[in-house]
């Protein structure tokens, strides 16, 4: 964790006990070492600086491309380790570039369903985040944000961490790998859409 980030990391904490009503259930669910995949439903632009106060440990977040194009905004992204992906166009840099943080013992943060809910129950995850569990043998730490409509400041918020999600437990090394991506997708909207459930 860089000296600038850990600034940014008290900016945040400090901006958000102040403009916003956040309650955060499971902390004691986070890893205290090692690589994993943080999963976590998206509801706005601000969501991972929503992350940054909680995890003691740097989180890599996957964003998309267009967010680097606001100057302020890129130089917030890169601050807190962001990195860009190209949607839609098989971005291979993004993803080769996603695996190496976990297997370097980071936390890689992904939004699996691939773009914002505003309000209402997670969607379904995309099959990107079960391609980069496989390759790199990672475990999964399902999260989710909770408000009631779409996101604005002073709106109470609700982010529930849950149990991790062994690899070994996702994938059957005797099933294909179809049925494997099938599983560890399901399990994941299943995981964070029971978290979204719990509400308040």
């Amino acid at each position: 964790m860089t000296p600038f980030y850990r600034f940014v990391r008290a900016i945040l904490y400090v901006a958000f006990h102040i403009f916003h009503s956040v309650k955060v259930i499971g902390k004691e669910n986070i890893p205290e070492d090692g690589g994993f995949i943080l999963c976590c439903n998206h509801t706005s632009m601000s969501d991972p600086f929503y992350k940054v106060p909680i995890f003691k440990r740097q989180v890599h977040f996957m964003a998309k491309a267009e967010l680097f194009k606001i100057g302020l905004f890129r130089v917030v992204l890169n601050a807190i380790g962001a990195f860009a992906v190209n949607r839609g166009k098989g971005d291979m840099t993004a993803i080769n570039k996603a695996k190496e943080i976990v297997r370097s013992g980071n936390i890689l943060g992904i939004y699996p369903e691939g773009t914002r809910h505003p309000s209402g129950p997670p969607h379904k995850a995309k099959s990107g985040i079960a391609y980069i569990a496989l390759d790199t043998k990672s475990n999964i730490l399902p999260v989710c944000i909770y408000r009631e409509g779409k996101y604005s400041w002073f709106k109470k918020t609700t982010i529930r961490i849950g149990k991790v999600l062994e690899y070994n437990e996702l994938v059957n090394e005797e099933l294909t790998p179809r049925a494997n991506i099938k599983n560890i997708v399901d399990t994941v909207t299943k995981e964070i859409t029971q978290l979204w459930e719990m509400k308040h």
